[in-house]
């Protein structure tokens, strides 16, 4: 029996740019990827154009200059890391995600289950290991953060609006899921991506309704990032809250809460659904005051500036 499924010509055109010999146009094969998962695809088709984007992802990084295409890699990867599930089965053997041509090659029988049928490879492990949502989203964010890391170096700030579904449903700002992902661990390229958004979508022309939570994102995710960020990420973020910081005087006086670790939750406190006895209240006319969000932009600023030196 072959080790692998037989070999699609997308296939070689993988190998050949994870080898770095591309004969054809690498940058049309990768903006065709991009543009399939930007189009939220049947599972099949998204994990394997996923393992197409992890593979090339080191490639991109050190080889393409065109930043149009190299935005949407970021932003599908970004996306596929927010939104694929996660899984709860144990599947046998592991996934070597450090073998790109082992990944490549199994893309066709993940694909199309018909091709796995034909190989006979039905029943392999990879099959389910290259199709499990949780190892799916541990590549995306594996190729999200190497993209997000060069990507300041060559081109500056990258568009996240692709990003907008993840965060924004039947016209509405998810504050909860946004705020639980910024807040669960501001360090790591996930949350700084949702508040690389969240800041982009601060200088828009936003509902009313959404500047307090967005705000509170920044802020909070400015303060959490640690000396090891990447430098592009709080110095956009300190440069949104800059724009948008105002002088709001008002009848509260200095009585509006400034201690990081709350804003996040007295944001959700807000806008949950739904509000339990053992919830902790806030002063809600406190909160809602623009004199709140400017205690938070003017804190922040204030503790993050050790981060710029």
């Amino acid at each position: 029996m072959n080790q692998f499924p037989p070999a699609s010509g997308f296939v070689r055109s993988l190998l050949e740019i994870i080898n770095d010999y591309p004969t054809g146009d690498p940058v049309e094969l990768l903006g065709l990827v991009a543009e399939i998962l930007a189009e939220d695809p049947d599972p099949g088709v998204r994990a394997g154009q996923l393992l197409a984007l992890y593979s090339t992802s080191f490639w991109a990084v050190h080889r393409l200059r065109d930043q149009r295409v190299y935005d949407s890699l970021l932003a599908a990867a970004a996306l596929a890391e927010e939104t694929l599930d996660t899984c709860e089965e144990d599947h046998p053997g592991y996934a070597e995600l450090d073998n790109l041509e082992r990944i490549v090659r199994w893309i066709p029988a993940i694909e199309n289950p018909e091709v796995a049928t034909a190989a006979g490879f039905t029943g392999r492990d990879e099959i389910a290991l290259f199709s499990c949502p949780a190892w799916l989203r541990t590549m995306a964010r594996e190729a999200m953060e190497v993209l997000l890391a060069r990507r300041p170096v060559e081109f500056g700030m990258p568009d996240f609006s692709l990003l907008t579904p993840a965060y924004v449903v039947d016209g509405a700002l998810d504050v909860i899921g946004l705020t639980v992902n910024v807040g669960s661990f501001p360090e790591d390229a996930p949350s700084q991506i949702a508040s690389l958004w969240a800041a982009q979508r601060l200088l828009g022309d936003v509902p009313q309704s959404e500047v307090l939570p967005l705000t509170a994102v920044v802020c909070s995710s400015l303060v959490g990032q640690e000396a090891t960020a990447p430098p592009a990420v709080p110095t956009y973020l300190r440069e949104v809250l800059t724009q948008v910081a105002t002088d709001s005087a008002c009848a509260h006086g200095e009585s509006h809460d400034v201690d990081p670790d709350s804003w996040l939750a007295g944001v959700q406190y807000l806008y949950k659904p739904m509000r339990f006895d053992d919830d902790e209240p806030v002063d809600e006319d406190l909160w809602h005051c623009p004199g709140q969000r400017a205690a938070m932009i003017r804190t922040a600023l204030q503790l993050s500036a050790p981060l710029e030196r």
